[in-house]
Order: structure tokens, then sequence, then C-alpha cells
């Protein structure tokens, strides 16, 4: 069933590395019925990205050679393997855990190893560079940290912070444009507190504190310096959102373009883990109106539940709102989303720490800035009514063209990376059969 690869790598600023890459994909597209493009999420390296895509692909030929989904094994797949220079949340970062005393020595070396992380800025994936830009507003931020019960040491933390980061991809649907426009003093003062986060499951479309109790982790420190590891924790969120945009839009948007200059009728399923679903989103959005032949899946990814939304705040439309009302995507879309995955949860819950809302248990969908992978498409007229699970293998999907099937996959994704499996590969050569009939 997959019949060849290529792997295409990209820059820092979205430009692709290598265009004997591209001209080698081009010229291999004859022959083939489909063409997966497949982007990876944080990772730190290319064996990481590599491993993710082996056992994906394993996956696909596996349930394909098994020819339980009608009209697939017939099918002769091209398979485009993107890399890109993510950066990896590490868990200690985001949670340090434990008594008073381990915890408040885990949440300084935290920070500190956080804004050291921020200085680096790879032109590739599994390079080190540092960016000499960066380094003195980041040095800076670091002899402030004792000073930050001041006021004036706050104010000038979160400047040091905002220098570094480029305010085009800021948007209302995950806090990003409240993050620059708040006062930095109030930035401290929301991020201060300890952060719950829902785990509390429920039926539907999306997880749901309905029908269950509510159970809770979290990042449980208060203080200060607690809030200036959150804040430099979304800081280095927006970086890798930042730079998913560039790579989708500039680099794999010129890309897809090209592919269709020289086989327009060469069906495309762009699927994404994590931030490589902001990755294929962002090139989707980048297509023609009313384009045919393309779909779209996203394996709990690290984008707002509201980035395909219409007006989810009365006012806003969602990051990507075009890629669905200007039918760039035929589809079917398929989101998969879980509880289970901690690591989608935290930017979000931090998000809504930024617009003030301190509710005490946060991310699922009742969470203004709840993430994609943690609930689905919200607020999203293509999804409605199609609320469905993530199922076993032989049982039977109706997915449809033009439309957005949230898939609940508790009982199968057990945490942020967990997403190779067969049923997950099941669902997408469903889909990949739909958009061929």
């Amino acid at each position: 069933m997959i019949a060849t690869q290529f792997d295409v790598e990209f820059r820092k600023d979205g430009s692709i590395h290598d265009n004997s890459q591209v001209s080698r994909l081009l010229d291999g597209l004859d022959g083939l019925s489909d063409l997966l493009v497949l982007s990876h999420g944080w990772n730190n390296d290319k064996v990481e990205a590599a491993d993710l895509y082996d056992r994906f692909i394993r996956s696909v030929r596996e349930i394909g050679d098994a020819d339980v989904v009608p009209g697939a094994k017939c099918r002769r797949l091209g398979v485009v393997r993107v890399y890109w220079p993510s950066k990896k949340f590490a868990d200690k970062d985001l949670i340090p855990g434990g008594g008073a005393a381990s915890a408040t020595k885990e949440n300084e070396d935290s920070l500190l190893h956080l804004l050291d992380e921020l200085k680096k800025d790879p032109v590739l994936l599994g390079g080190h560079e540092v960016d000499e830009s960066r380094e003195m507003p980041l040095d800076r931020a670091k002899q402030l940290l004792p000073e930050l019960n001041s006021p004036e040491a706050q104010r000038e933390f979160v400047q040091c912070l905002r220098a570094i980061l480029n305010p085009d991809e800021k948007h209302e649907d995950d806090g990003s444009a409240e993050f620059f426009s708040q006062e930095p003093e109030m930035l401290f003062e929301n991020f201060t507190g300890p952060v719950n986060l829902s785990v509390a499951g429920g039926g539907g479309g999306a997880t749901s504190m309905a029908g269950g109790a509510a159970g809770l982790f979290g990042d449980l420190l208060d203080g200060v310096a607690a809030g200036a590891r959150r804040i430099a924790n979304f800081a280095t969120y927006y970086q890798m959102k930042s730079r998913a945009g560039s790579v989708g839009r500039g680099g794999l948007g010129l890309v897809l373009a090209r592919i269709r200059g020289r086989k327009g009728d060469l069906p495309l399923h762009l699927i994404g883990h994590s931030f490589g679903g902001r990755v294929v989103t962002a090139a989707a959005s980048t297509l023609e109106t009313n384009t045919g032949g393309v779909t779209l899946t996203l394996l709990q990814a690290a984008f707002s539940h509201n980035g395909f939304a219409m007006k989810f705040d009365h006012k806003h439309d969602g990051a990507f709102r075009t890629v669905l009302g200007d039918k760039r995507v035929a589809g079917p879309v398929l989101i998969t989303h879980t509880k289970n995955d901690k690591a989608v949860g935290i930017a979000y819950p931090l998000a809504s720490r930024i617009a003030r809302d301190v509710a005490s248990a946060l991310g699922d969908e009742n969470d203004p800035y709840g993430g994609i992978g943690r609930n689905g498409a919200l607020r999203t007229p293509e999804a409605e009514g199609l609320a469905g699970v993530l199922k076993e293998v032989g049982e039977e999907y109706r997915f449809e063209r033009h439309k957005v099937f949230n898939l609940r996959a508790d009982n199968f994704i057990k945490d942020h990376g967990d997403v190779t499996g067969h049923q997950v590969a099941y669902a997408f050569i469903h889909s990949l059969v739909v958009a061929n009939s």
C-alpha cells in the first residue's frame, strides 16, 4: 500500500532547506493514487520524528494489507515526511511536582532551564544554535529573578520575553493577543496561583464535566517564581506556535502548490501531530478556495479548540476558520482528542489565566481557551451533530466530505504521543477512501 517515501526539511524561517528533496518528490508523483503529508510536533531531533513516522506508516500499511477497509488495499500511497525545527516541552518544566521544599527547587531549576532553552533557535531540527539577539534579554530576565516581588522587575521580565517573540501570530482564540497587550503586573497576578486542570471524562464529542466526578491534576505551586515559570512556558508555546505557522504557510504551503501544479488531481492527505497539526492546517489555509481532494487528520493537535470556530466569542472567528469556510479542505477532517493528553492540556489553561479566568478546573470544553487535542473542534458548524469516538478496527465509520469529526480517543490514546496505533490508522484510511469515493 505504501509505495514510496520522501523527506522534506524546512528551516526555522519556513523556507525549504534542500530544493533537491522537493525535486525528487515532484518527480516521484507519477503512479501514486494518493499522497500523505506527515508533520511531527514537539521533538528534539530527527530520530524521534522519524520514529513517529515509522510507527504511523507501519500501522497504515498493516491495516491496508489486512483489507478491512473496502477500497483501500488497491491504493498506491506516497508519503512526505516533513521535518521542521520544533522544540520539546519537558514534563518537569510544565509541572514541577512534589512537596514544598523539593517543588520550590524544581520550579527554580525549571525556570532557569526554560530561559536558557529560549535562547536556542536552531535553523534545522536537531540543531542547538543560540540566537545571539536573544541572549541579552534572556540573561537580563535571569538577573531579575531575585527581584520579582517588585512590580518594576515583573514589568521588565515580561518585556524581556516579549522582545524575543514575533507578535504576528497572536490571536484571540488562545490568549496570545492578551499576552502581548496585558499589563505585565496583571500577567504575574493571574499566573501566580495554582493552575488546576480538569481530567473529568464524559460523553459526546468532547470530554465533559457532566456524568462523572471531576478529577484534577495541575501545577499546584504559587508565588511569583511559579508565575514567572508559567510566563516562560507560555513564551515557549508561543515560539513554537509561531514557528509552526511560518513553516506551514510558507514552506509547506509552497510545496503543496507545486505538487498541485505538477499533478492537480492527486489526493492530498494532511496529517499532523501536536504542533504538526498547526503546520498542516496552516499549509491548508494557503490552498485555493473550493479545493477538492484534500483531507485533514489532526492527531492530538496543539492549537485552540476554537481554531475552526465561527464567532467563538461573538466577535472573532478562529485562526483557521477559512480552511473550512472557504472549503480549502474537502475533507473529511478527523480530530482525535482525549482527556489523557496532559501535554496539550497545559498551554490552554495558562491562556485562561492570561484572560483572568481562574476557575478551579480548566482545560475542558467549558474553558474558553481549551485545546483542540483535549476537546475537539468546538463552535464549528461543520462538526455539529458529528461527535463520535475513535473505534476499534472493524467497527463502522460514516465519514463525509466537508464535515469535521471529533473522535474522542480516551480508550486508545493514553498520552500525547500515543497516536500511531491501529485504531488511528483505521480511522484515517476510512477518511482516505471517502475522499476518493
